[in-house]
């Protein structure tokens, strides 16, 4: 069966076949055992067509990545203005100290937190969205002072202070309904 994308195969030594769109031009990367025949490979790829699509579409209505430059370094300069404010705020209102903040170019992530130097780190893309999904991600990154892993507790430390979060979230991964 012919593959409908063009794809680039990566012949690894992993027991399953793995499909990846990549950003930002929706390249199609599959990782294969390396015994695995190109046909299977090719019917495959064929088989994910819809998920393939799907995903290039996704690709497709997001921004393109900053490239270093005057753009980035007026995000990061409103980032740098508007985070601090409301870090602290948040901080304050959640009963934990206030973190030492970074702000850089992340490929698969929103943001971080190194509960050891109590460090937040954000996504320099969140300058380009909606204020409230960068009050999110700043939330939910302060969470993990009070709960470090993703559980019951820190669900509920969210719901608490953010009760919206769920569809905050929703919207800044681009999965919210219309």
């Amino acid at each position: 069966m012919e593959a409908p994308f063009e794809y680039t195969i990566n012949r690894k030594r992993i027991k399953n076949l793995r499909l990846t769109v990549k950003a930002p031009h929706g390249e199609v990367v599959v990782s294969a055992p390396r015994h695995v025949p190109v046909s299977t490979i090719s019917a495959f790829v064929a088989d994910k067509a819809a998920w393939i699509a799907k995903h290039r579409e996704r690709l497709a209505g997001q921004p393109q990545p900053l490239a270093a430059g005057p753009e980035a370094e007026a995000l990061r300069s409103t980032l740098k203005t508007n985070v601090p404010p409301l870090m602290e705020y948040w901080a304050q209102v959640m009963g934990v100290p206030m973190p030492t903040i970074a702000i850089r170019r992340m490929k698969t992530r929103w943001g971080t937190c190194n509960t050891t130097t109590k460090r937040v780190t954000l996504n320099l893309e969140l300058a380009r969205r909606d204020p409230s999904l960068l009050e999110y991600v700043i939330v939910h990154e302060l969470a993990h002072l009070i709960e470090r892993g993703h559980n019951a507790r820190f669900y509920s430390v969210m719901d608490e202070h953010l009760p919206d979060w769920k569809h905050r979230r929703r919207v800044l991964n681009g999965t919210a309904a219309s």
